[in-house]
């Protein structure tokens, strides 16, 4: 058994629910390819892959992480594309994939791996596809990274937006005590400032001294619904489905899960999925 060099990361039943829907949506995605003949290749991509294992907070027990989960799919993938900053998470994953040559694991920067080793290779015309999962810490993804995926026309990708991160760093009630950090961070992740005149209106009132109206902050269903149609519209996936929003035990959204895809097949797979969740 593989020595552990590192401390699992401790997951709440949200992230349970996520690892479930997104094993039940493994088998579904390679399933639809079946038939389709052996010159189109099918590949699972983590931005963010840890070490394959958690611990449940609510148990303590050991809980398979999306790549051991990805591993195991039927019928399976054709290649794997694991990346993580950790060092010790990824020797960890290494070992466990040892022997096995369809799967390769980068450590570092996911943004820069996936632009640049990985996502060029998936392409509608090259008989490529991938099923791809961006599960964030924070706002620590590019939106170049979505925008690509998107315009591939042949990338299904579950997508975690981490409102609370966002909400805590980026659209603080008062938009002055955003840092200048923040607020860089939030137009990577976003693409550009539009999520301002999203996140923020004018309260139509001016004070009796002539400052400029206070800007009312709007809620978090809003910024996911805006961002929603961003993922349409800009990014190029022609199905987005209402995400799942994601909630602590005091029914704070912690983030909404979105699914992007090209397929209409894709969609209508997912909805039934998340329907089971709501």
């Amino acid at each position: 058994m593989s020595e552990i060099l590192f401390e699992p990361d401790e997951i709440g039943p949200w992230s349970e629910i996520k690892l479930e829907i997104i094993e039940k949506y493994g088998p579904a995605y390679t399933q639809a390819f079946s038939g389709k003949g052996r010159s189109l290749k099918k590949f699972y991509i983590d931005g963010f892959s840890g070490a394959g294992l958690h611990v449940s907070k609510a148990t303590k027990a050991t809980i398979a992480g999306s790549p051991a989960r990805a591993l195991k799919v039927a019928p399976p993938f054709d290649g794997f594309f694991f990346i993580d900053l950790n060092k010790d998470k990824t020797d960890y994953l290494r070992q466990q994939c040892d022997g096995r040559n369809d799967v390769n694991i980068f450590t570092g920067d996911c943004n820069e791996h996936l632009t640049g080793d990985v996502l060029p290779k998936i392409k509608y015309e090259r008989y490529t596809r991938a099923l791809c999962l961006l599960d964030p810490y924070g706002m620590h993804l590019n939106w170049d990274v979505i925008q690509m995926a998107g315009q591939s026309r042949a990338i299904d990708m579950f997508l975690n937006f981490p409102i609370m991160d966002i909400n805590r760093n980026a659209l603080t009630r008062n938009p002055e005590k955003a840092t200048p950090e923040s607020i860089e961070r939030m137009n990577r992740f976003w693409g550009d400032d539009s999520w301002r005149r999203i996140a923020y209106v004018e309260s139509g009132q001016q004070s009796l001294f002539g400052d400029p109206p206070d800007l009312i902050k709007q809620d978090n269903d809003t910024v996911a619904e805006a961002f929603r149609e961003r993922l349409r519209t800009v990014a190029g996936f022609s199905y987005v489905p209402e995400p799942l929003a994601m909630r602590n035990k005091n029914n704070a959204v912690l983030y909404y899960l979105f699914f992007a895809a090209a397929s209409k097949t894709a969609d209508k797979i997912i909805r039934d999925i998340f329907n089971r969740y709501r």
